[in-house]
């Protein structure tokens, strides 16, 4: 643990340092998290390759150790930290600045929940047909839930690829599965990050994001503040001598944190006992297929609304100003810093190529889809003061992850202010738990077992179209 956190602020320090030295750099607006990650990346690929080729025994001493804990061991325990750090920021965003519900609130969580619902929904079209009409007659042994691999690897991500490994081997015996899960939620991750700073790029160079072209390249021009023009990063509400302010915003954020964590306990708990008393009265495969979808709710949820719960119970109790919005964000800023180096140095870019050709085809699918997604059923569904910033927040969860969305917002939004996260995390509810790993994704292998390919992919086709069709209805009325 100790070490990985000296090797995320060590690359995190190489990324500061290639930012202020390296012109395009600079000009590309890439962050130094996402230069220190691609560094870390780098140098993990590099001692993998060594400790495979040359083995542990052919390194001298201690070398292997080094080589053996920098190909393996770092990696691994930096894989773990984005989905806790995730948490952390979303128990911040509430924390900080609590969201008003009012009717335009709702109406962006329903705008945001629907768009997400034509990404991942398109995805599994898209695959379907593609399986149909393209792959399965050139590769007639290829079942027909190979479509799904675009929906489990690009908005499902590693974990959903994990568990739709086991559906696919239990419901039709497709062994691969899970290898080419994870290989699609490789690749997305990957394009995700590359992809991303460049549409990122772009929208701020067209004026697409609140922040303007201007504001970014002269902030991009260096490294440090100017020395009159510093930011205060946060006020001591806590008299120094008791306990320093900053350690005292760390205890309220870290309290909203374990009321999430509480807050999930007890609802997959009980949703596990009323799943277990199904037993006997519906299939064990149905059963097991529900434990999944309820094993699978994201912590960011309950964090989130944890950190809502903690903030309006220190406001009715008259101790709401206790809570420094400055440092809360900070905070939540340096969790980022720290998510994004860790998420991009542990990726794994092994490649399973024996179906390189279907694979391909999948691929260019989605390519093509999450991009017409972001630039033009985005711009439409989307509320229009943040389309772009809640468009790159869903182009990252539906080509990678939540943290790369977050990432790609960051760039156009370091401090959050738009309330682009706080929509998607409000409506994340609405999908999160049908969708792109959630209950309809765990079912559709089975569900194929039973019904035409042709037939499903159909139904997914209309059901796509219709939900873009109402979205740009909403869209227009609000």
């Amino acid at each position: 643990m100790q070490s990985a956190a000296l090797a995320a602020c060590g690359l995190l320090l190489i990324g500061v340092v290639l930012r202020a030295r390296i012109g395009w750099l600079q000009r590309a607006l890439i962050p130094a998290s996402v230069a220190g990650g691609m560094v870390g990346l780098a140098v993990v690929q590099s001692a993998r390759g060594l400790d495979e080729s040359t083995g542990a025994d052919a390194l001298v001493g201690a070398w292997s150790e080094v080589v053996h804990w920098v190909a393996v061991d770092c990696p691994s325990e930096l894989s773990g930290w984005p989905g806790w750090l995730i948490a952390v920021i979303f128990a911040g965003l509430l924390l900080d600045r609590p969201a008003r519900m009012d009717r335009g609130g709702w109406r962006r969580v329903m705008a945001e929940g629907l768009m997400v619902w034509v990404i991942i929904a398109g995805q599994v079209a898209l695959g379907l047909l593609a399986t149909w009409l393209i792959i399965q007659p050139l590769y007639p042994e290829i079942p027909a839930g190979f479509g799904l691999l675009i929906e489990t690897g690009w908005a499902g991500g590693h974990g959903t690829a994990a568990a739709m490994g086991g559906v696919f081997r239990d419901t039709v015996g497709w062994e691969q599965g899970a290898d080419l899960g994870v290989f699609m939620a490789t690749v997305g991750l990957g394009w995700s990050v590359v992809s991303g700073i460049a549409w990122t790029n772009l929208a701020v160079r067209r004026g697409w994001t609140r922040v303007s072209i201007d504001k970014l390249t002269t902030a991009a021009g260096g490294t440090l503040e100017p020395v009159d023009q510093r930011p205060a990063i946060g006020r001591g509400v806590i008299r120094s001598d008791v306990l320093d302010p900053l350690v005292f915003q760390v205890l309220v954020l870290a309290m909203a944190f374990l009321v999430g964590v509480a807050a999930s306990w007890a609802v997959k708990s009980v949703g596990l006992q009323l799943v277990g008393g199904l037993e006997g009265r519906v299939a064990a495969e149905t059963i097991a297929k529900l434990q999944r979808s309820v094993e699978n709710l994201p912590l960011f949820l309950f964090t989130l609304l944890g950190g809502l719960a903690v903030r309006r119970g220190l406001d009715l109790s008259g101790w709401g100003h206790l809570v420094d919005g400055d440092s809360i964000r900070r905070l939540t800023a340096g969790a980022m810093e720290f998510l994004v180096v860790a998420a991009i140095a542990s990726l794994r870019l092994d490649a399973v190529l024996d179906l390189a050709g279907p694979l391909a085809v999948l691929i260019v699918l989605a390519v093509g889809w999450t991009a017409v997604c972001l630039l033009w059923i985005g711009r439409r569904v989307l509320p229009g003061d943040r389309w772009m910033e809640l468009g790159l927040i869903n182009y990252g969860m539906s080509t990678g992850t939540t943290a790369t969305g977050l990432l790609l917002l960051r760039m156009v939004d370091k401090d959050l202010e738009s309330g682009a996260a706080e929509d998607y995390a409000l409506a994340a509810p609405l999908s999160a738990p049908f969708i792109g790993g959630g209950l309809l994704t765990l079912m559709m292998p089975l569900l194929l077992e039973f019904v035409s390919l042709g037939v499903v992919a159909a139904v997914a086709l209309a059901t796509v179209v219709g939900l873009v069709l109402l979205g740009v209805l909403l869209g227009r009325r609000a």
